[in-house]
């Protein structure tokens, strides 16, 4: 059997932002600036040396894969929180509380939906059931 293995989220960042350059820098700007070093030690660390802030805020900010970088990593780092809260209401739904399993419900609805076809609408899909005679 052969697996197909999704690309990762890093090789998917460097698709959308267009280098990898650009993918290491939406993850330092998405980091929370009490979690990250400033600008000016990330920029040597990573070859940007002749690289202001003030250029970046110019043209890498406004640079629309830049941009599409940013809330493609931003999703997953949401995606990360919703699992830890996921995780915690999980916890207190256990000990007994009627609002974390509530809210347990609630999320999976969302979360966990499909695109609202069945599972044998989507076996038949495709498949042309006009017989001729």
């Amino acid at each position: 059997m052969t697996r197909v293995y999704k690309k990762s989220a890093v090789g998917r960042l460097d698709d959308i932002t267009g280098n990898n350059k650009y993918s290491r820098f939406v993850v330092w700007y998405c980091t929370p600036e009490t979690e990250r070093e400033p600008f000016e030690e990330y920029a040597s660390k990573n070859g940007n040396n002749n690289v202001s802030w003030e250029h970046v805020n110019k043209y890498w900010l406004t640079d629309e894969n830049v941009l599409e970088g940013i809330r493609y990593y931003m999703k997953i780092i949401h995606t990360q929180k919703m699992k830890n809260i996921y995780d915690t209401m999980y916890e207190q739904a256990l000990k007994g509380d009627v609002q974390s399993a509530k809210y347990l419900i609630d999320f999976a609805k969302d979360f966990f939906k499909d695109d609202k076809t069945s599972e044998l609408e989507s076996l038949l899909q495709g498949i042309d059931l006009d017989e001729e005679e």
